[in-house]
């Protein structure tokens, strides 16, 4: 019901055409088969149902852009979202008009999340590095390093729409909002964690 909901609400949307609604791992061949420019995957965190769909989806189209849907905001989706460097998280209560903007606001090139999505990783992680992708990682020691998006996304081989949106997560998990805040964060956390290994060996 969900799903032909979503469907309905994005082909009365202007820019966006839906070409297929699918289900279940045999869904992957359709998609892969004739991909589309944006995939929205249902997942239940309760069951954990869709996470393998979204992983196998992931692995077989890594540029692909990817909002997942979910019934509620739980670590485990959020966790999700971050791991699989997907595009954004919607939740089935939203209104159409706001899951209307994320959408518009994926197709260009901005990540999407709801309110309080951090608050489900804080308990979990004392560094806010942790809270990273090994993708993001690299991002952000190439912006300590003080390179430029376009020389970002030329050593990494992405696009710098893609740089963008990782330094805007990035600055969104460290809790900072420029590339000097961010930097200094990293150069303490990774001292720290230098300081913390000598002391071990």
């Amino acid at each position: 019901m969900i799903a032909e909901a979503l469907a309905a609400l994005v082909s009365t949307m202007s820019g966006f055409a839906v070409t297929a609604v699918v289900a279940g791992e045999a869904g992957v061949c359709t998609i892969v088969a004739e991909p589309p420019d944006l995939v929205l995957a249902g997942v239940d965190p309760g069951s954990g149902a869709g996470f393998g769909l979204v992983r196998s989806i992931r692995a077989r189209m890594p540029d692909v852009e990817m909002v997942i849907v979910a019934d509620s905001l739980q670590p485990d989706v959020v966790k999700l979202v971050l791991e699989q460097e997907l595009d954004g998280l919607l939740l089935t209560h939203m209104s159409a008009s706001v899951v209307a903007t994320s959408l518009d606001e994926v197709a260009h090139g901005r990540a999407v999340l709801p309110v309080g999505w951090q608050r489900m990783l804080v308990d979990e992680h004392d560094d806010p590095l942790e809270l990273l992708s090994e993708r993001q990682l690299e991002v952000m020691k190439l912006v300590a390093d003080g390179c430029s998006y376009d020389e970002i996304g030329a050593r990494l081989f992405i696009t710098v729409n893609t740089v963008k949106f990782h330094v805007r997560s990035i600055f969104e998990r460290l809790g900072v909002c420029n590339r000097m805040a961010a930097a200094r964060v990293f150069a303490e956390r990774s001292a720290a964690a230098q300081a913390r290994h000598h002391g071990q060996t």
